[in-house]
């Protein structure tokens, strides 16, 4: 979008400029072409660099669409070697403990009693058996 409106702006200045200089509009040069496109290529941005091609199996969600230009959200499921580089920390460690088929502990109801004498309704930090409030 910021890459259309740049475009625009550099035109009309264009314009304004040749008309100032009292030649006419048609002595500026053409507008490179617009790559062909094909239905199944998707891009970065619009008219941008091409990020993939889809199928009619692909499950696409159209999320917005502008000045003929769809945006979609592609659900699939690749290889994690594929996408190991951009993981975040905590999602590769739950993908790897995933992998190794050791779930991690379930998180338990603090076992401190409150002033009141009920039990404390909060759940036990990881690794505790208490809340952060009532850590001995």
């Amino acid at each position: 979008m910021k890459r259309q409106i740049a475009v625009l702006v550099a035109v009309l200045a264009l314009c304004g400029w040749a008309f100032a200089q009292g030649s006419p509009v048609d002595s500026i040069p053409p507008a490179p072409p617009i790559p062909a496109v094909h239905a199944d290529t998707m891009f970065v941005i619009p008219s941008g660099p091409v990020a993939g091609t889809f199928t009619a199996a692909s499950r696409l969600t159209v999320a917005d669409t502008v000045a003929g230009w769809a945006r979609v959200l592609v659900e699939g499921w690749v290889p994690v070697g594929a996408v190991m580089s951009r993981l975040t920390d905590s999602t590769s460690t739950k993908i790897i403990g995933e992998a190794s088929g050791v779930s991690p502990p379930a998180r338990q109801q603090c076992i401190a009693i409150t002033k009141k004498g009920t039990r404390c309704k909060r759940m036990a930090q990881p690794g505790s058996k208490y809340c952060w409030q009532h850590q001995p």
